[in-house]
């Protein structure tokens, strides 16, 4: 016989209540209420583990992100095609630090030399070869997919975050192809986001403060801005969960310590070897009052009215730019609605580091810098689709829009590079302009002669040049110091060096309203008074690249 369990007193003294529809509403209420409560701690401990956890989507991209990335930068079956760019610098200085060249005491550069390290080690390991210069950059983007994807599950599905991960690949860097020091900061900078995204615990903390300063040990401004966008998250989640101030400024200070140690560290051996007054000077001083962004660069390009041809493009850097305007002011007002949620603190992680890399690089906005800072928008994009519900339809839309420009982007850049030369850095497969540029090369020099480039330096990587001045680039403004133009018609002239590359028009002053920033007339007038004009070589632009030998 079966016993029927006591009443509490409570159900004793209402029966009629207990056994009424109101409390059968209440219970269910209440049981509803326990369903949209937080999760608790294992719980969500469990959710961070299954989205921390490579699955298949991750594995599929980067193996598409390897084959895609090497059809750009290979042509069939393993001949680099010639890549330019700002990443020709680095290149470079990496070439001259392997000849056992000291920055910023043998040759000039105004940023932090982390750049220059990591192509100087693909060229101890393999040799400076054209193939690995290629290959050096399809792993940084392979890289910087893969963070992509790991920044994006965290908000959003496996599919979700393989659509934004793509979007980044084909839009902004298979676009450019430009491994400059922006896009490894970047890579930093994100690394730390991704690192405090499931806690902030002080041992996270510490980690993403080593993070933001090898970031700033590339780009130095861009680690400064992500210092800035975690400091100001802290104070933000303290806010939210009613954390003590002293314990907010307890973490800030853990990051600031974590950056400012890292950085001293990666710097130190240039603190000993070149000084820090030089250091200061050349990633400081020098950029503050001598770099010159007057490049209508984007917003003189947003006015043009696009051809037929260049259409895609020009729709592309459109909705590039506006991204970046419109989706961080969306998640972040989204995140503060929504603050008791501890996700949206990750939204909110996410939004502040893209703001502030976005604020770090408007003042001198090209399209480069733009592309380098655009990753976190496009994320922000893809869930801003995915919180209204992403219809399989424009999913498939999406995609098939991306597999079409991905193709044409693959079919333009083989067309432009269809010939075969063989250099002295190995084989590569040029433009025919570039093709003609260096065969007169190839026929007038060899690999370890003297060689000066005046206004760019693409041609010492490929042929194996030296070049004998300090300088890395001259141009008419006052970028190029009087000193340095004095300092370089001395190294000329100790070298003898026998021929100068000089391009149409460098000379002229950039700016016609202010003639005197233009410091490059004792040079001119020294390249006329001891060399004679042989050659003129086709450059870029419909422009034409002088060649001048020594008398």
């Amino acid at each position: 016989m079966a016993v029927r369990p006591a009443r509490s007193p409570r159900e004793n003294a209402h029966p009629a209540f207990y056994r009424s529809e109101t409390f059968k509403w209440l219970d269910l209420h209440k049981i509803l209420k326990t369903l949209n409560s937080p999760a608790p701690e294992t719980e969500i401990r469990d959710r961070d583990k299954e989205r921390s956890w490579p699955g298949p989507a991750q594995y599929w991209l980067l193996i598409i992100a390897f084959l895609y990335l090497y059809l750009n930068l290979f042509a069939f079956p393993n001949i680099p095609i010639y890549l330019d760019g700002d990443q020709t610098f680095f290149w470079e200085y990496a070439l001259r630090m392997l000849h056992g060249e000291r920055v910023y005491r043998d040759f000039f550069q105004f940023t932090p030399p982390g750049t220059d390290i990591y192509y100087l080690a693909f060229f101890k390991l393999f040799g400076a070869r054209l193939w690995v210069i290629n290959f050096s950059v399809l792993l940084l983007g392979i890289a910087l997919c893969w963070i992509c994807f790991s920044i994006a599950r965290r908000l959003m599905t496996e599919n979700q975050a393989l659509l934004a991960s793509a979007l980044f690949l084909v839009l902004p860097f298979n676009t450019l192809l430009d491994a400059t020091h922006h896009w490894f900061s970047l890579l930093a900078v994100l690394g730390a986001v991704r690192i405090l995204m499931p806690s902030r615990t002080p041992p996270r903390i510490a980690l993403a403060g080593v993070f933001l300063g090898a970031a700033s040990f590339f780009t130095q401004t861009a680690g400064a801005a992500g210092l800035l966008a975690l400091l100001l998250f802290l104070a933000w989640e303290g806010f939210c969960t009613k954390k003590t101030w002293r314990a907010i400024l307890g973490y800030q200070s853990l990051l600031v310590a974590a950056f400012a140690l890292t950085l001293a560290a990666l710097s130190a051996y240039l603190l000993v070897k070149v000084g820090w007054k030089q250091l200061w000077y050349f990633q400081v001083v020098y950029p503050r009052h001598y770099l010159i962004y007057r490049e209508e660069g984007v917003l003189w390009q947003l006015t043009q009215r696009p051809t037929r041809s260049g259409l895609a493009g020009y729709l592309e850097r459109r909705f590039v730019y506006a991204l970046l305007f419109l989706m961080y002011p969306v998640a972040l007002w989204r995140s503060w609605r929504e603050r008791r949620n501890p996700r949206s603190l990750e939204l909110a992680l996410l939004a502040l580091a893209g703001l502030f890399l976005f604020f770090e690089v408007l003042p001198r906005a090209n399209w480069t810098r733009i592309y380098a800072v655009s990753m976190p928008a496009l994320i922000l994009f893809v869930w801003a689709l995915s919180r209204r519900g992403m219809r399989r339809s424009l999913t498939m839309a999406m995609w098939i829009i991306l597999f079409c420009l991905a193709a044409e982007k693959v079919l333009s850049r083989h067309r432009q590079n269809h010939l075969i030369a063989r250099l002295p850095a190995g084989k590569a497969a040029l433009s025919r302009q570039k093709y003609e540029e260096f065969s007169w090369l190839m026929q007038h020099t060899k690999p370890g002669d003297l060689f000066f480039q005046a206004n760019w330096l693409n041609v010492y990587p490929p042929f194996e040049l030296r070049t004998p001045a300090f300088v890395d680039a001259l141009t008419s403004n006052e970028v190029t110091r009087p000193e340095f133009v004095a300092l370089t018609i001395r190294q000329l002239e100790s070298r003898h060096v026998e021929y100068i590359l000089w391009a149409q028009g460098l000379g002229i002053p950039e700016n016609p309203d202010r003639p005197w920033e233009n410091h490059l007339g004792p040079l001119r007038a020294y390249l006329e008074s001891h060399y004679r004009r042989v050659q003129l070589l086709p450059g870029p632009e419909l422009s034409y690249d002088e060649v001048w030998q020594r008398r």
